[in-house]
């Protein structure tokens, strides 16, 4: 097939999903176009050039993961992430204007335009975000260098005693040291990163051997940290944990409280969620894309730190999330410090947490301390395997894809393939974000305080269901449509720079999927600012 024949296979298949969603959640859905438009194909190649903030030869190792990245956008998907992210990202615009109706702003005419090609841009979106700043510039590079590593189960797989592969995902030191341990490995953990990547193969390889795919996962999550044998989708769904994450509703929405509905008066020119209070404990990519979304519909989202965004360890993964946010610096050790935390909780109108379950509870922040400081909270949720029998245990995105059978159906059993980019950290971040808006409408017009629930692999099970749907011939209804190009101004550029960041100089992000034009693009919604003392938007 020719590019614009791919492309408007995938806006088709979009409608679909789109629709799914809307008949699922009973959305308001306002006219949406998903735009499929060939020409953005050498766009965003000439991008990965332009917007490449790496010195030197890892500018090159950067471009050895966008640029493949960007030729898979405009490639049939056996799994259809693309689709996927367009259909989330416009139920999403539908529910924000729902939202501003019902703070009492005109709406009326509202619409979306979605463009496909930069709806696929949101899952590798990672390795498109520029920068400028060289302090942070050291700090990406140095999270970069020791995230990628022979124990990053997103691109190494190992073959187990009984035949079977595996893989490992640690992506903060501290979890690679246990692991490294619990394998009795050679060397320190800090010495397995990207330079020596051949060696530590060999050797993790070697070890692996030894033992059985099932005692290897076991063996990983027992020193708390993650690995799995991968599995295939019929393995996963017959599996007890898989049984459960497949029962449960893609988002859960549990009223936890009763109380009055919020005052926040008609939105200003930051869009709907203008005024609208988010407390982020979120953390690398996932989380942190969900109150991002938040943000870009006009939400004060204040980001909770121990340091400054600088020194955060996954500064590689973690720099995308942080658009549109500002941070506080807090150290939950420290009396004062946990005091201001929890006067934070008591004011927040959306708490977004995505740390493993129970990490927090050692601080009286677990989620019944908090819905103790403030019942009438939105608290959303999203760690792996949510709350089902699993619900303890730490996950991780390419995880998710293993353990599912994602990976499997993207390649093979023999030979399992990752997704293109990241999906399975930004889609169920988008899905959070979708149940998020709903349940901000729903107590606007009924109050009371709600626990709003996904997760990794509920994620995963929704790709396979997205696929299998579109697999069996389904067709729109109508409630949408497709073109071909678009005049929308946003898409001119692949990467939107905003000064004033907290990394030093601009920040450039990727362009959103999504035109609504009720609420036009607002790009001071996407600037981010480090160690404020607590919520700062200004109209």
């Amino acid at each position: 097939m020719s590019t614009q024949e791919v492309m408007t296979k995938k806006a088709r298949q979009a409608q679909v999903i789109f629709e799914d969603l809307v008949k699922r959640f009973g959305i308001e859905a306002i006219p949406t176009t998903f735009i499929a438009d060939s020409r953005r194909e050498a766009q965003i190649n000439k991008s990965c050039f332009q917007s490449n903030p790496f010195p030197g030869v890892l500018a090159v190792a950067l471009l050895a993961k966008s640029r493949p990245g960007v030729k898979k956008l405009f490639k049939d998907e056996k799994i259809l992430q693309t689709p996927a992210i367009a259909g989330v990202l416009s139920a999403c615009s539908s529910v924000a204007t729902e939202i501003g109706r019902l703070r009492g702003d005109d709406v009326t005419g509202a619409e979306t335009f979605c463009d496909v090609s930069f709806a696929g841009l949101q899952a590798i979106r990672l390795y498109m975000a520029d920068h400028k700043g060289k302090e942070f510039t050291k700090a990406r590079v140095k999270s970069a260098t020791m995230v990628n590593n022979a124990l990053n189960g997103s691109f190494y797989k190992y073959r187990a005693k009984d035949g079977r592969d595996v893989s490992f995902h640690v992506y903060y030191q501290n979890q690679q040291q246990r692991l490294v341990k619990a394998l009795g490995l050679s060397k320190p953990s800090e010495k397995y990163a990207m330079l020596s990547i051949k060696k530590d193969r060999k050797e993790i390889a070697e070890v692996t051997a030894r033992s059985t795919s099932l005692e290897l996962e076991e063996l990983a999550f027992d020193c708390d940290t993650c690995g799995c044998m991968i599995r295939s989708r019929e393995e996963w769904e017959s599996s007890e944990v898989g049984k459960a994450v497949k029962a449960m509703p893609l988002i859960r929405q549990d009223k936890e409280a009763e109380g009055p509905a919020p005052v926040w008066g008609k939105p200003n020119s930051r869009r709907p969620l203008s005024g609208i209070k988010v407390l982020d404990l979120t953390h690398i990519i996932a989380g942190p894309a969900c109150s991002r979304i938040l943000a870009e519909y006009g939400a004060d989202v204040l980001m909770i730190r121990r340091g400054r965004y600088v020194e955060q360890e996954q500064a590689m993964l973690e720099f995308d999330g942080w658009a549109g946010k500002q941070s506080i610096q807090l150290d939950f050790n420290i009396p004062e410090q946990l005091e201001r935390a929890k006067q934070l909780i008591k004011e927040a109108d959306v708490i977004t947490y995505s740390y493993q379950n129970g990490a927090l509870d050692k601080f009286g922040l677990s989620e019944k301390d908090i819905r103790a400081l403030n019942p009438n909270v939105i608290y959303s949720n999203l760690m792996c395997f949510s709350d089902t029998v699993w619900k303890d245990r730490p996950g991780w995105a390419p995880l998710a894809e293993d353990i599912t059978g994602l990976s499997v159906r993207n390649g093979s059993l023999e030979k399992p393939v990752n997704l293109n980019g990241v999906p399975l950290d930004y889609f169920p971040g988008f899905i959070l974000a979708l149940g998020t808006l709903l349940t901000i409408a729903r107590k606007l017009k009924e109050g009371g305080g709600y626990k709003v629930t996904t997760s990794l692999t509920r994620g995963a099970q929704y790709l396979h269901e997205c696929t299998d749907l579109c697999e069996s011939g389904a067709v729109s209804s109508g409630l949408s449509k497709v073109a071909e190009s678009s005049s929308e101004p946003i898409w001119d550029s692949v990467v939107q720079y905003v000064g004033g960041c907290a990394t030093g100089g601009s920040a450039g992000f990727p362009s959103p999927a999504t035109v609504n034009t009720a609420y036009p693009t607002n790009l001071r919604n996407m600037q981010f600012t480090d160690g404020n003392t607590g919520w700062t938007q200004s109209k």
